[in-house]
């Protein structure tokens, strides 16, 4: 069976011996992808060249909500080169207002320009959303277009914002750490997720709230990839390799085709 991990950020595993090992050991127990996101333009390269060493990485490219105010004249011709050079997608992107040291106009400003090189790109989009989901629906409402394909990312917002968002066309991902600190909460939404709509992450090495976690190795890694999965199998009620199976073909939905909405 083949397994995907849907949003991870391997640049940011700084010690190259956990990196190395890590890539070299996920085909031996069936990981064929890892969505590798980058949040900032300074790690773009080191996204970039994570993948070109790798075929089972795939490169996406972003600005991430906390970097928003950093970014200087001439960052999103940067990103499209990047997009523009591979086949890789956008990420990590969206909003944030838990962090209220970020200029929100900002924040909406590189977002909003993200989701429009996305649309030109036909690229799709790896969302990060912390207490600002109504402004993330306007603006999703506002800006896409059919057949758009992006995913929310360690979905933990309400069943009702949910539901507007599998309108839209997402895909809602949930990650070993949703369903550690929000076990109830998130056994329930991934009950009402649809099937056909559902992906599973690590986020690793960022596997406790807003921070990389303190254990970072090889093992807390398949803990982490295989540990969400066993969870997401007992929520849903069905077996683990039927649930590989479904989510193994909407990342490929995700990645690489056109959704009808």
């Amino acid at each position: 069976m083949m397994l995907i991990d849907a949003h991870i950020h391997l640049q940011a595993i700084q010690d190259l011996k956990t990196r190395t090992t890590l890539l070299d050991q996920i085909a031996k127990v069936h990981v064929e992808k890892l969505i590798c996101n980058g949040i900032q333009p300074e790690d773009w390269s080191g996204v970039d060249e994570i993948a070109q060493g790798n075929e089972r990485v795939l490169p996406f490219f972003g600005v991430h909500p906390w970097y928003a105010d950093k970014v200087v004249s001439g960052w999103d011709a940067v990103l499209e080169h990047f997009l523009k050079k591979t086949e890789a997608g956008i990420g990590e992107v969206g909003l944030d207002k838990l962090r209220t040291e970020i200029d929100w106009r900002k924040q909406i400003e590189v977002f909003q320009r993200q989701l429009q090189i996305a649309k030109e790109l036909s690229k799709p989009l790896a969302i990060h959303c912390v207490r600002a989901w109504g402004d993330l629906l306007l603006l999703l409402k506002q800006h896409l277009s059919s057949g758009m394909r992006f995913m929310t990312h360690s979905y933990r917002g309400s069943l009702e914002v949910m539901r507007e968002l599998l309108d839209l066309g997402a895909y809602i991902s949930f990650s070993w750490k949703s369903f550690q600190h929000q076990t109830g909460t998130v056994n329930d939404l991934i009950k009402e997720v649809p099937l056909e709509r559902l992906l599973l992450e690590t986020d690793f090495p960022y596997i406790e709230p807003h921070k990389i976690g303190t254990d970072i190795s090889v093992e807390r890694y398949f803990e982490c990839l295989r540990g969400t999965y066993a969870l997401a199998a007992r929520a849903k009620g069905m077996n683990e390799t039927e649930l590989e199976k479904a989510v193994w073909e909407n990342g490929q939905a995700f990645l690489h085709r056109t959704t009808a909405r």
